[in-house]
């Protein structure tokens, strides 16, 4: 007797519910829905992939500086503003110069007037984020006085370069010289 009551109360368990059933009814079992799960993969920032690779950067940079040092000893300022963005800012120890115009004024006086031979940098430092690069390292100017040994300038730099697309055109958005202090004897 017990296996047909047995058997009912399954088969009514397992069986469709009533479609004359409707949300409004209080004994209509509830629906929860649950929002999926966020793993800390989906909300973790995405690493921007860099435009350049930085061997390419480095190349590209110290072609750049090679030019910049041309420029120098050319006497050719139309060569050094396109180093620089228009809104550029360089930083020396006479302080901070904005803008083309500035910088190329600040460069006359620091020898724009045939006197440098050479202004190298060597990069020490690199790193491409997206399509900014950041470069870091040493510089060097050799001056020639007339009737005199050259003069050696020795610092640091700091630079911030601009990837501009098409066509790859790099600018320097920041430009930081440091000359080299001199250690004091005891």
């Amino acid at each position: 007797m017990a296996l047909p009551a047995i058997l009912c109360l399954a088969i009514t368990a397992c069986s469709k519910p009533d479609v004359r059933a409707n949300a409004a009814d209080p004994n209509t079992p509830a629906v929860v829905r649950v929002p999926p799960p966020i793993l800390p993969g989906d909300t973790a920032r995405k690493e921007v992939e860099p435009v350049v690779s930085t061997d390419a950067a480095r190349m590209i940079v110290s072609r750049d500086y090679a030019l910049l040092g041309a420029a120098f000893a050319f006497v050719d300022k139309n060569l050094l503003a396109s180093a620089y963005s228009p809104t550029a800012e360089l930083t020396t120890p006479n302080g901070k110069f904005t803008g083309q115009t500035a910088i190329l004024k600040e460069y006359q006086s620091f020898g724009m007037d045939g006197s440098v031979k050479q202004f190298n940098r060597q990069s020490a430092v690199l790193k491409v984020v997206d399509s900014t690069v950041i470069d870091s390292g040493t510089y060097t100017v050799v001056r020639k006085r007339d009737r005199a040994d050259s003069t050696v300038v020795r610092g640091a730099y700091a630079s911030v370069w601009r990837i501009h697309h098409p066509p790859m055109e790099w600018v320097m958005t920041q430009d930081h010289l440091y000359p080299a202090t001199k250690k004091q004897g005891k």
